[in-house]
C-alpha cells in the first residue's frame, strides 16, 4: 500500500535551524543507544497549534518520569520558530527530547546516567491537510493484535518498538493500522486511541477505553473529545465490544477521526463511515475553530 511522503527541508536541532542533512547527533546519545526519551507530536493549522497548552503538560509530565531537565514551555517558540524557517501553516510538528550523550570520561551504556547531561532537542515540521481538507471523513482497514509492549503506555516514550512491531504485522495483514488488545481489553491504535460506537438498551453509546484499564496513552485529541462530547464513556472496553461494535473510531493529532471500516477482515457496520464518526469529527473541527477564533480576538 502507499505511504505518504514527508517532506521537510530543515530541521531543529540543539537551538538551531539546520538543514536535515547537515543536521548531526552524538552517537553516545542515549535516546540513540537506548530510546532514553520523550516525544510529542502537534498538529497546526493555518500556523496555530491545536491543543498546545495539552501538549506541554503532556511533554512537562513525560520529562518528569524520566527526571530529564528541560523546560517543556520552550516547545512553544520554537514550534513557530520551526513552521516559520520551513514556511508551513498546514503541518505537523515533531519534538524529540532525550536524555543526551554522557561527558567526557564517562560511562556511554550504562543503565544508570552517569553523570549530568544537556538533553538533545530535535524538531521537524512537515506539510499537512488544512483545516477544510480535515472534514473530509477517511475509513481505514485494521486488525486487532495482542499488545507487547511495557507497562508505563502513559509515557510518550521514544521506545516505539512494540507499535512498529504491531504496525507490521497489520501490514503483513494488508491493513492500515492495528488495535492493539490486552489481556482481553481495548488498548489503543498504533499512534492513536479508540472510540467505539455501541447498540444498548438507551440507544447507541460511544465508549473510549479509560487510561486506567490498560496502558495507553493519554491523547491530545482524546482530551479535546472527551471535553466536548460529555456523553463518551470512558471506561474499560472488551474486544467482544470492539468486534460486535457499529462503529469504530481512531482519533489522533495526524488521525484527527478516522473511521475504521474493516476489522479483521470483514467489515465494520455497513462498512462505511458512519454517522458517529462524522460528529465526533464535526465536534472536533469546530473546537479547533473556536480556539482560533479565540487566539486570534475573532
Amino acid at each position: 500500500m502507499e505511504r505518504p511522503i514527508l517532506l521537510f527541508v530543515l530541521v531543529h536541532l540543539n537551538n538551531q535551524i539546520v538543514p536535515r542533512e547537515q543536521a548531526r547527533v552524538d552517537p553516545f546519545d542515549r535516546g540513540f543507544l537506548m530510546g532514553d526519551g520523550v516525544y510529542e507530536g502537534l498538529r497546526a493549522f493555518d500556523g496555530r497549534i491545536v491543543a498546545m497548552d495539552y501538549h506541554v503538560e503532556r511533554l512537562r509530565d513525560g520529562l518528569k518520569a524520566l527526571s530529564i531537565d528541560y523546560d517543556a514551555e520552550r516547545m512553544v517558540p520554537l514550534t513557530d520558530r520551526l513552521l516559520e524557517a520551513n514556511g508551513l501553516r498546514d503541518a505537523f510538528v515533531y519534538w524529540q527530547i532525550s536524555r543526551g550523550a554522557p561527558g567526557p570520561g564517562k560511562q556511554v551504556r550504562t543503565r544508570v546516567p552517569d553523570g549530568e547531561m544537556t538533553p538533545t532537542v530535535f524538531g521537524f515540521a512537515s506539510p499537512a491537510c488544512s483545516l477544510k481538507e480535515a472534514r473530509t471523513l477517511q475509513g481505514r482497514a485494521a486488525v486487532t493484535v495482542q499488545d507487547p509492549r511495557w507497562k508505563l503506555g502513559q509515557i510518550k516514550s521514544i521506545s516505539l518498538l512494540g507499535s512498529v512491531l504491531c504496525a507490521m504485522q497489520a501490514d503483513d495483514a494488508d491493513a492500515d493500522d492495528a488495535i492493539i488488545v490486552n489481556n482481553g481489553l481495548v488498548a489503543e491504535g498504533t499512534a492513536s486511541n479508540v472510540a467505539i460506537a455501541i447498540d444498548g438498551p438507551r440507544g447507541t453509546r460511544i465508549v473510549t477505553p479509560s487510561l486506567e484499564s490498560t496502558p495507553i496513552l493519554a491523547g491530545v485529541t482524546r482530551r479535546l473529545l472527551l471535553e466536548a462530547m460529555p456523553e463518551i464513556e470512558n471506561r474499560p472496553v472488551r474486544v467482544e465490544e470492539l468486534m460486535s461494535a457499529r462503529e469504530v473510531m481512531v482519533t489522533g493529532s495526524l488521525t484527527m477521526v478516522t473511521a475504521i471500516t474493516v476489522l479483521n477482515g470483514r467489515p465494520v457496520g455497513d462498512g462505511r463511515p458512519g454517522p458517529i464518526a462524522k460528529r465526533m469529527l464535526d465536534t472536533l473541527l469546530d473546537v479547533i475553530h473556536q480556539e482560533h477564533a479565540a487566539r486570534s480576538g475573532a
